[in-house]
């Protein structure tokens, strides 16, 4: 499950590399035309689509398709048979901060609508945790091709759909995840690692890991220690 403003393609660094891969579009994103663009259908069609598999499987989500993620294990533990969350939050506890946050994604979708796809991603690529200006220039052309495969509209009713202000909070909910979780944060993300830390102390059987020199984006920042994390946790713990 890819972060926002992204698509499936986000994965292509780590595709190949340890495990098969597959990575739909959320809705809002890329060519997925679902809709309503809320919560309940996201997680609706997301267990659908894991029923299409023979067995249950690991499921891997990033950012807000990490939260994603652990909102379709939740709901569908029988689907899931291990859960990988890299630089996730259960959502934010506070209802009063939590509506300020829906109210910023208001804002922010409506600017989002008012500027256009591409002056949003100059603006979002600069940002303190979603920035890019460290990577190669390589790097970032393919990241940014990538967000270019979506569309102004699609990604503000995302925003407004299943940001942290539209999504519930999950940390009282943990503690029913029963199947092995591990959660994967950069160690110069020092929020999420705290979040990730606290997610795998809550589940039944979680452990974190931190990879260093990495931020928030792992998928670019530590695309070879990721893969090789994924394989020893999803191929070799069989």
């Amino acid at each position: 499950m890819h972060g926002f403003s992204l698509t499936g393609h986000q994965f292509a660094p780590i595709e190949s590399r340890a495990v098969r891969l597959y990575a739909p579009d959320l809705p809002g994103h890329g060519e997925t035309r679902v809709h309503p663009v809320d919560v309940p259908t996201t997680v609706s069609v997301l267990g659908d689509w894991l029923r299409s598999f023979d067995a249950p499987i690991p499921l891997l989500g990033y950012s807000q398709g990490g939260r994603i993620a652990l909102l379709v294990a939740l709901e569908y533990p029988d689907l899931v048979e291990r859960l990988i969350l890299v630089s996730t939050s259960p959502g934010i506890s506070s209802e009063a901060i939590r509506e300020a946050r829906r109210r910023d994604d208001e804002a922010l979708a409506g600017r989002i609508e008012s500027i256009g796809l591409e002056a949003f991603l100059d603006e979002w690529l600069e940002g303190p945790i979603t920035g890019t200006s460290h990577l190669s220039n390589e790097v970032r052309r393919s990241d940014r091709i990538v967000r270019s495969e979506n569309t102004a509209g699609g990604i503000a009713s995302a925003l407004r759909g299943f940001g942290q202000g539209s999504q519930p909070f999950v940390g009282s909910r943990l503690s029913e995840v029963e199947i092995p979780v591990l959660t994967i944060s950069g160690e110069l993300d020092e929020k999420y690692t705290r979040l990730a830390v606290e997610i795998a102390n809550s589940v039944t059987n979680g452990r974190h890991i931190s990879i260093p020199d990495a931020g928030h984006n792992v998928v670019l920042d530590a695309p070879d220690e990721l893969a090789a994390i994924l394989a020893a946790f999803v191929v070799g713990s069989r």
